[in-house]
């Protein structure tokens, strides 16, 4: 049962990275925060994904807690991908925006204003759970570190996307 968590955790962890990884932004998006900050946060983001994958292979009992981290974590990536295709032609990396851009409000947008923002945060908090279990005391502080500042940058980035997008 152990194996098939760490199998269903890596999987996830693969497709979350896939989904979250920077791609090229449209030619017209303008930056909602600092460029540094974003540029902080890419380099950031990298840190708790690998402490992760690390602390999957570390030979330890799997317990309900885990299990329940993991549905986290898949709720967090499957928030991610419906936030990502109903966005369309809008979506842009974290931290830029594109101006024109409508508030969607169809699909997921319906119920969440920021479902990618939201399944990145519920994502990391979860695995972040999950290897500060396992992994030593100083790399669980750095990956910490790390979480703690993507999830400050999202909150005040979905603050300035509020105020910058037009209502449909």
């Amino acid at each position: 049962m152990g194996q098939l968590w760490q199998w269903l955790e890596f999987a996830n962890l693969l497709t979350f990275t896939l989904f979250i990884i920077p791609r090229r932004q449209p030619t017209a998006a303008s930056p909602l925060i600092t460029p540094l900050a974003t540029h902080l946060l890419r380099a950031m983001y990298l840190l708790p994904i690998l402490a992760f994958g690390y602390s999957l292979f570390i030979t330890q009992q799997v317990s309900g807690f885990d299990w329940l981290c993991l549905g986290i974590a898949l709720i967090g990536t499957l928030l991610v991908i419906k936030g990502k295709r109903d966005l369309g032609p809008w979506h842009t990396w974290a931290g830029t925006w594109l101006p024109g851009a409508p508030t969607i409000r169809t699909g997921i947008y319906r119920w969440l204003p920021h479902p990618m923002y939201t399944g990145i945060i519920l994502t990391i908090v979860s695995c972040s759970l999950v290897y500060i279990t396992r992994l030593p005391v100083l790399l669980s502080a750095l990956a910490l570190l790390c979480c703690l500042y993507i999830v400050t940058f999202l909150l005040v980035v979905a603050a300035r996307e509020r105020r910058h997008l037009s209502p449909v």
